[in-house]
């Protein structure tokens, strides 16, 4: 059994309807299994590229009025920018920063503190990073930063070359201030420059490098409004996923950004990059695994010939609660979508030691052909488990 959904968009000519921020029942019966996971110890159940999502940080999808965590805000810009068209849009190409590199920005627009204390001549290592970051930006005629405001507020950036301002697009309008922007300003003028004294910056896309004195456009929204004090995050990916430096390409509204918070979650666990659909990751601390005598402790396995088969799923991936041997309990639902999604035993990784079984319980899975890509996977959990140094070594 698979979910398909239409967002994020998947290309250009696509429109979103209302209907596509509903849960289906099919998405309704995956959320309830991720709810019977307990939110400790931790357990990651997305992995999207660089950013991951924990069974505890998604309860702000569960909960109507929880603020957007950064997890889930990363691991939806993921799937954005996994979408090829998305990546040039109407008004040029597009890069979209993460959640925390807004933090960076701002640092670095803190006037008291000197560009040399900042990146001192023996940090190579940070000067090159954020080299390659600027000339990352040049190449793109748009840079989206996401702007959180103290874990209260998020708003979207978006640095437009082409037309020489700064566009701030907020659900709450104008009620928050903008010194957080204009001090994210000031740290990528100065980080421009830094870069521009080491080297001649030329063939690149930006018609001026004095950003900062770039007027700030406050876009106005007419339906994309926030009437609530918690969708923000909401809004702001989708903001993101729609903006072409113009307009928003699809119109939303609140009532859509609270169907979206649980839809999210769904779309986020379903998603074919998630690398753990279907195999959530277990991590034990060592004081939680302190009782334990097992380094690792392998589920039982999925494949179960005499399991039961679901007996109908419709077009709009309604799944019928019953099938000839009664009604279809929480443990058929597990076993149907973790087969379907992935075939890979599910194993729980303690973080205090680490042995040769965690990768004999990844590569020995009976039946199962090891891809390349399971190999890499398996073992860049191994090493994320590794706390010894010489281990390590």
């Amino acid at each position: 059994m698979s979910l398909s959904h239409n967002k994020p968009k998947k290309s250009m000519a696509t429109t979103i309807v209302p209907k596509d921020y509903i849960c289906t029942q099919g998405d309704l019966a995956l959320i309830n299994w991720i709810k019977e996971i307990p939110c400790e110890p931790r357990v990651e159940v997305v992995l999207i590229d660089d950013a991951f999502v924990e069974r505890k940080w998604m309860e702000c999808l569960f909960q109507p009025d929880a603020y957007i965590g950064d997890g889930v805000i990363d691991c939806y810009i993921n799937l954005i920018k996994a979408q090829e068209h998305l990546k040039c849009r109407s008004g040029g190409r597009v890069h979209i920063e993460n959640a925390f590199q807004f933090n960076f920005l701002k640092r670095d627009g803190d006037v008291e503190t000197t560009t040399d204390e900042l990146y001192p001549i023996k940090d190579i290592a940070q000067i090159s990073s954020t080299e390659r970051r600027v000339l990352l930006y040049l190449d793109h005629d748009m840079v989206f930063i996401p702007i959180n405001i103290r874990e209260m507020h998020w708003y979207l950036t978006v640095i437009n070359a082409r037309n020489m301002e700064i566009q701030v697009l907020d659900s709450l309008g104008t009620s928050f201030g903008r010194n957080d922007l204009i001090d994210t300003i000031k740290g990528l003028q100065r980080q421009i420059d830094m870069v521009s004294e080491r080297k001649e910056l030329k063939d690149h896309r930006w018609p001026d490098l004095r950003i900062a004195s770039w007027p700030l456009r406050e876009i106005e929204m007419e339906y994309a409004k926030q009437t609530d004090s918690s969708s923000c995050g909401l809004f702001l990916l989708n903001y993101i996923e729609y903006w072409t430096g113009d307009e928003l390409s699809d119109n939303f509204t609140q009532d859509d950004m609270s169907h979206f918070r649980k839809k999210l979650a769904a779309i986020l666990l379903s998603s074919d990059i998630n690398k753990r659909k279907g195999c959530p990751l277990y991590k034990y601390d060592k004081e939680v695994d302190a009782r334990s005598s097992s380094d690792v402790q392998i589920l039982d396995s999925l494949i179960n010939p005499k399991k039961r088969k679901l007996l109908c799923v419709s077009e709009d991936n309604e799944v019928l609660m019953e099938d000839d041997d009664g009604p279809i309990t929480q443990a058929d639902l597990e076993m149907w979508f973790v087969h379907d999604w992935d075939k890979r035993t599910p194993i729980k990784i303690p973080t205090d030691k680490c042995t040769n079984e965690f990768l004999l319980s990844g590569l020995s899975i009976k039946d199962m052909p090891v891809t390349k890509a399971d190999l890499i996977d398996v073992l860049c959990d191994y090493i994320m488990t590794i706390q010894d140094d010489t281990t390590l070594e």
